[in-house]
């Protein structure tokens, strides 16, 4: 099995969600109840927290529907519930239950410091973090039928070849994007750049430093001398 051709888009996207229909191993969880102000729940899940909401709100003796908070992709749900619990230990409320108390801008904190993503994440803030951010998923992966269909003939060790064209790969990137504040999204057999949150914020705060000397240029406030022009802020 392989994920067929891919095409290349033109431009750069300024802003993107993650899909709604994207998933990883699981998620991480973090609900709340009206009953018990102060307090959250949280839990993993490898079918959806919405699911896991109404599984735990329909249980007998839950007073009112647990909402969900926040809620985050994980590569492996069970351990980054397992970190997140360590990390809030002296905060548990019981030691036999998943309930933390704490200010819920911590809980989501910490939870987030062991995930991947939270699901509401822009991609331009993940793409602070990640250089390829893939929302496309693969089982397994055929390394003759994968060379066959993109025209490949390969003499020796195909997984050797796939390393070092990879590692090629990964060097074109960097000159066209990764080096440039940019990051590599792939989803539904399309290629996109899109630029960092920290790149695009530098980009507009030297854009709009040079747009206020030129108009205080154009306005004569330097007399006949131009002032000394800044190093530009890095990117």
């Amino acid at each position: 099995m392989h994920l067929g051709a891919i095409e290349k888009q033109p431009g750069m996207l300024e802003s993107m969600e993650i899909p709604a229909d994207f998933r990883m191993a699981g998620w991480v969880y973090v609900l709340s109840n009206q009953f018990m102000p102060g307090i959250y729940k949280i839990g993993m899940t490898t079918t959806s927290p919405a699911t896991r909401a109404k599984e735990l709100s329909s249980a007998t003796g839950v007073p009112a529907p647990f909402k969900i908070e926040a809620a985050f992709h994980c590569d492996d749900p069970a351990r980054s519930e397992a970190s997140i619990h360590e990390a809030l230990a002296e905060l548990r409320v019981n030691e036999s239950r998943e309930f933390f108390q704490e200010d819920l801008e911590e809980i989501i904190y910490e939870a987030d410091a062991h995930c991947q993503a939270a699901t509401n994440a822009l991609v331009e803030d993940m793409a602070d973090t990640y250089d390829i951010i893939s929302f496309e998923s693969l089982n397994n992966l055929n390394l003759p039928d994968l060379f066959d269909d993109i025209g490949i003939s390969v003499f020796g060790d195909r997984l050797a070849v796939t390393e070092r064209l990879m590692r090629l790969g990964v060097e074109m990137l960097k000159h066209q994007l990764f080096d440039h504040g940019c990051s590599l999204v792939l989803h539904d057999g399309k290629a996109y750049g899109i630029e960092t949150s920290n790149h695009a914020h530098f980009r507009r705060a030297n854009e709009e430093k040079e747009a206020q000397q030129k108009e205080l240029i154009a306005a004569g406030i330097y007399g006949p001398q131009l002032p000394p022009v800044d190093e530009p802020i890095p990117f």
